[in-house]
């Protein structure tokens, strides 16, 4: 019994990272409010797992509004126009969808490609800016070498960005029944997953840059 609520066993460890899941995801929705925060208040969420995943530090309240804090200029200043892009790529699905679907046209592909770029740095961008001090012209950049260097990793954490608006536009039937949750613990889990995939893309990366330097 001591070893099983012991602070390193294995039981331990799963209710403490399901806790912390949820305390990010309550946290994460509450400052998302204001919808220009939004940005500040992904990366911290992202800072909190790297110091978890890291066992740098277990606790959530203090690293979430310090990161929040020291990198909300750099994180809003991100977020407003990737939020303005993202209005203006659904204003333009939306009439590709009623004025081109189901054909070929050009504008598709033009939407693709600038749907794709967005996305890289939509998911990429606050996950670096978490874990790096640096301008933004450069995370920007490292967005796309990220994306390069760890390519099945980078599109994962995409397709796990993707599907939680997805979920909740296209499948409103499974998401009503199953809103707390959303309101507790799915967006923390999203969060927690891509931490990981980031954590070891950022190794590759970092190792790669090392053996430039040397």
């Amino acid at each position: 019994m001591r070893r099983l609520f012991s602070s390193d066993s294995i039981f331990v460890r799963f209710f403490s990272v399901i806790t912390n899941m949820m305390l990010v995801n309550i946290l994460w929705l509450l400052c998302c409010i204001p919808i220009v925060t939004a940005g500040a208040a992904t990366t911290a969420a992202y800072y909190v797992f790297y110091q978890n995943l890291t066992r740098e530090d277990d606790a959530v309240l203090k690293p979430f509004f310090r990161a929040f804090r020291q990198n909300f200029k750099q994180a809003t200043l991100l977020w407003i126009p990737l939020l303005l892009i993202g209005m203006v790529l659904g204003w333009d699905l939306m009439y590709l969808i009623g004025n081109h679907l189901g054909e070929f046209h050009v504008l598709w592909v033009a939407f693709f490609v600038c749907a794709l770029l967005y996305c890289i740095v939509l998911s990429h961008g606050f996950a670096i800016l978490a874990r790096y001090d640096a301008p933004l012209k450069q995370v920007v950049r490292n967005c796309f070498l990220v994306f390069l260097m760890n390519f099945f990793r980078s599109v994962l954490t995409i397709a796990l960005m993707i599907l939680i608006p997805a979920v909740l536009v296209f499948m409103p039937q499974v998401v009503v029944p199953t809103l707390p949750a959303w309101f507790c613990l799915i967006f923390g889990l999203v969060f927690y997953m891509n931490a990981q995939l980031f954590l070891h893309s950022f190794k590759k990366s970092d190792a790669a840059e090392r053996n430039e330097e040397a």
